[in-house]
């Protein structure tokens, strides 16, 4: 089940987004009685980027979350950013040139974590969560959601259309992503989309472990300390056919070059081996086949049988034997989540940040992995499994400060 409530969202004044949410975009010039407006800075730098000050003593933490306090304070006195006063639950569609998204983005009471009806597919790292419980309890701030997904469920879908049917109540985006929400504010359609959602099990959660995790520590900290705890999370629910997993590469930096044919060698026991035709760039789509980029040439690496064929779950993915039978033994890659000589880029457009990250240390070595399924997400999940560090880049990746909540403590 899932337990969801509205909230008064924060949103950035429309005319200022491109500058607050979007920072990529082109800035527009904004007059003041003739004279140019200083340019504002992204929402993410203001209103987070300011925690991650090091050293990380007392002093300077607080004096950070002191300026976080007050620059959220002074956009919203200043119109750029604007409280809503009415409680909400919203419709959220983002497009792209190729495809589109829905959803509906509300809280999630963190009892649904506690009790276990979200389930999770990773493990979180113990400083990441305490350092996001410190920043979650001294400023209250949510400046994106966390995503959890769903099996279709028919209810839900039909009150997303029936909503999409007027017109959207907020459209923001750029050149490469538009962003439309729809309010919900009418208290029986709420209450009949509340209950729906206490319809649907078992929840996922695809991204923001360490979010709901340092969330859930936070609150138990509170009523303990006899504090109102913040018990709730923003959070954008999309059903499994909405989701998207994109794949996760990854690029080993050797402490020594290795060639070519030792590389091929030492693989070939575990991997049926063929060059590219033409040196094309191998994006894989099947099962058990990776692309491989050495000494500027690729190839294709397909995994012989013995090395999936008695493991099942999370040991089964392609990333988990590229970590068993080659980073670990070849390269010495013992702990993937810490070893600085592995890197990691996923999305779409990730064959780029490989390609520089390549150009940039010739010695280098490009593993590219088909993207994983939704199905194989959930499967580890409910067999309460965690799947290998960076198996999954999933999307959207709401941008920060489209809608903030924030907690008062």
């Amino acid at each position: 089940m899932a337990s969801i409530s509205p909230f008064c969202a924060i949103r950035p004044n429309p005319f200022y987004a491109d500058q607050l949410v979007f920072p990529g975009a082109d800035p527009i010039v904004v007059l003041d009685h003739g004279k140019p407006e200083e340019k504002l800075l992204p929402l993410k730098q203001t209103l987070e980027a300011g925690a991650r000050v090091r050293p990380e003593i007392p002093g300077n933490q607080q004096k950070a979350f002191e300026n976080i306090r007050f620059n959220l304070q002074q956009l919203l006195s200043q119109g750029k950013l604007w409280q809503e006063q009415q409680p909400a639950i919203y419709v959220y569609e983002v497009i792209t040139k190729s495809y589109r998204q829905t959803g509906i983005w509300a809280l999630t009471h963190l009892d649904d974590y506690r009790n276990k009806h979200i389930l999770t597919h990773e493990h979180t790292f113990n400083d990441n969560v305490r350092r996001q419980k410190i920043y979650r309890g001294d400023t209250g701030i949510e400046g994106s959601p966390v995503l959890l997904t769903y099996t279709p469920n028919r209810v839900i879908n039909r009150m997303i259309a029936d909503v999409r049917k007027r017109d959207h109540d907020i459209l923001m985006g750029d050149k490469d992503w538009l962003h439309k929400l729809w309010k919900i504010e009418d208290e029986t359609l709420i209450a009949q989309l509340t209950a729906a959602f206490t319809q649907i099990s078992p929840v996922y959660l695809s991204d923001g472990h360490h979010r709901l995790e340092s969330a859930l520590q936070l609150a138990d900290e509170q009523r303990e300390q006899g504090v109102k705890p913040f018990d709730c999370i923003s959070s954008l629910y999309m059903c499994t056919d909405q989701l998207r997993i994109e794949e996760y590469n990854r690029v080993v930096i050797p402490d020594e070059r290795m060639h070519t044919g030792e590389l091929l060698k030492k693989i070939e026991a575990d991997f049926y081996i063929s060059e590219s035709p033409e040196n094309a760039p191998v994006k894989p789509k099947d099962k058990h086949s990776v692309g491989m980029l050495v000494s500027g040439r690729w190839f294709l690496l397909q995994a012989r049988a013995h090395t999936y064929q008695h493991v099942t779950g999370a040991n089964a993915l392609d990333a988990a034997i590229l970590q068993r039978v080659v980073f670990k033994p070849i390269f010495g890659i013992i702990d993937p989540k810490t070893d600085s000589r592995l890197k990691c880029a996923g999305g779409e457009g990730s064959i780029k940040d490989i390609l520089t990250i390549v150009q940039h240390y010739p010695h280098a070595i490009a593993f590219m992995l088909g993207p994983l399924s939704v199905t194989e997400l959930m499967d580890v999940a409910d067999a309460r499994e965690v799947l290998p560090p960076k198996s999954t880049w999933i999307v959207p990746k709401v941008p920060y400060g489209l809608l903030i909540n924030r907690h008062i403590g």
